[in-house]
């Protein structure tokens, strides 16, 4: 990412855990986000929605501590906990790429196109250039 800081976007990492990310965010209070992830959902592919969170923050806060997620860290549950404590903006787009097993710590061929994906796409909405966005539900 630090391709994108060099031509002056601002990039932070937020992977600290789903309580820890949403403390930074809620003291960054920025009035839009767009959020670059890598996800297992089964399908390899980029993805770019604006999530729909359908459960309530009391739903949410038991499911959260009941599986200890609070301290791990996947897009979904940090769009949960944002959500629910209302730290989250108007305006989130969460830019997501299917995640792949390999060895080591190396980007697969795949990984290595997904990130030159994903950097071309925040450009893009960033420079407000032809862009649609679909909601999706987060559960």
């Amino acid at each position: 990412m630090e391709e994108l800081r060099r031509e002056g976007i601002e990039v932070i990492d937020l992977s600290l855990g789903a309580l820890k990310g949403v403390s930074e965010l809620e003291f960054l209070n920025p009035g839009s986000l767009i959020l670059l992830a890598s996800e297992k959902r089964g399908r390899r592919e980029l993805r770019v929605y604006k999530p729909r969170i359908t459960k309530g923050a009391m739903e949410t806060w038991l499911e959260i501590f009941s599986n200890v997620k609070g301290y791990y860290m996947d897009i979904d549950t940090f769009l949960k906990v944002g959500n629910s404590l209302g730290v989250l903006p108007d305006a989130v787009i969460v830019i997501e790429c299917e995640a792949e097993n390999t060895e080591g710590f190396e980007l697969s061929g795949w990984g290595r196109e997904c990130l030159e994906l994903m950097k071309n796409k925040t450009r893009q909405m960033i420079n407000n250039t032809g862009y649609t966005v679909q909601e999706m539900d987060i559960e």
